[in-house]
């Protein structure tokens, strides 16, 4: 086949393909589209629910009411510890609230205890029963308070006492 050929049938086949798809056709105008407006709808507000308020939970050391730093315990004596604090805290302390043994020795103690009640603005005692060590020597433990929050909160209390 010569070249003529060949551009002729060329030619002829993208006029063929231009009529099928519609190339060929003049295009009517655009026509113009009715605008619809739809009714609004009210949509009802609901307030989310407000999360109940937490405490502020503080608590004031006024002291220590017995086996102050220093007290000397015979070996393996059962004992029990005292401290007086306040809650100045903006609610009650109740059976939410625990103190945890945190650091030094735990002196047969268990690991947490649950507090009295005391009410906001009053002093209390809160108190752990202990055994002092067999061996002679200097022993420290230190407990603080956990609040109905999961968290600690306050100073911590203490104990330090000889063993002879």
């Amino acid at each position: 086949m010569n070249f003529k050929k060949i551009l002729f049938l060329l030619i002829c086949l993208s006029a063929f393909i231009m009529l099928l798809s519609g190339c060929g056709k003049k295009s009517e105008p655009a026509q113009p589209t009715e605008e619809v407006f739809l009714p609004t709808r009210s949509v009802a507000t609901v307030q989310a629910p407000t999360k109940a308020p937490t405490c502020n939970n503080v608590m004031g050391y006024i002291n220590d009411v017995n086996y102050v730093d220093g007290t000397v315990v015979a070996a393996g004596t059962k004992f029990v510890k005292e401290w007086e604090v306040i809650n100045y805290s903006d609610c009650n302390w109740d059976d939410k609230y625990h103190l945890f043994f945190i650091s030094g020795n735990q002196m047969g103690a268990p690991d947490f205890i649950e507090i009295p009640h005391i009410p906001m603005g009053a002093k209390g005692k809160i108190s752990v029963e202990m055994t002092a060590p067999t061996e002679p020597g200097e022993y420290r433990s230190e407990w603080k308070l956990f609040g109905a929050d999961n968290r600690f909160f306050g100073e911590s209390l203490t104990l330090n006492i000889v063993v002879e």
